[in-house]
């Protein structure tokens, strides 16, 4: 219920059983439940969510699938998100974040897509994302990340796509980009970085 009030839930699209007391809350708009009750899906995509992502959200630990995007969500990305220890997708993209993306993303250790962009993201890539081996989407583009890439995406060995254009990322691009076996697309044009293109 908290998660409703913190990010203007009277004034959602979709907010049908939220402040229905008799409502199961399996049976909310945009929550999807496991057998025995937990929260395991929130889906509220493009659904006039405001204000910021409470960090009460660290409680649901049973959440497999977070999905705000397309709203008008402000302030940061809680630490409290890396509670989430089964989470496989996290899609946060068109909304107006800002601060940075928090390190505990690295504690994900399920994570298989993590979509960030067009929010207002600065800071850098924590090098924290090495450590999620499942993560096969890393979509940051069009934020305002600094600092360079983080040699530890070399670790993403299930990475297929790595979307990082349009951003203020600096410094060269690290050979360990050419262990990613898996890679298919990737894209850094519109960043200040310099160097060479590692042969790799």
């Amino acid at each position: 219920m908290h998660f409703y009030t913190a990010t203007g839930g009277e004034k959602w699209s979709n907010n049908g059983g939220w402040m229905d007391e008799t409502a199961p809350h399996c049976n909310w708009d945009g929550i999807t439940c496991t057998d025995d009750g937990y929260v395991s899906e929130i889906y509220l995509d493009n659904n006039q969510l405001t204000g910021s992502i409470p960090s009460e959200v660290g409680l649901l630990i049973e959440l497999t699938y977070l999905a705000l995007p397309n709203n008008q969500l402000t302030g940061s990305i809680p630490s409290e998100i890396g509670l989430l220890s089964h989470l496989e997708h996290l899609y946060l993209y068109v909304n107006q974040l800002t601060g940075s993306i928090p390190s505990e993303v690295g504690l994900l250790s399920e994570l298989t897509y993590l979509i960030l962009y067009q929010n207002q993201l600065t800071g850098s890539i924590p090098s924290e994302v090495g450590l999620l081996s499942e993560l096969m989407y890393l979509i940051l583009y069009n934020n305002q990340l600094t600092g360079s890439i983080p040699s530890e995406v070399g670790l993403l060995s299930h990475l297929g796509w790595l979307y990082l254009y349009v951003n203020q990322l600096t410094g060269s691009i690290p050979f360990e980009i050419g262990l990613l076996s898996h890679l298919e697309h990737l894209h850094l044009r519109s960043n200040q970085l310099t160097g060479s293109i590692p042969p790799e």
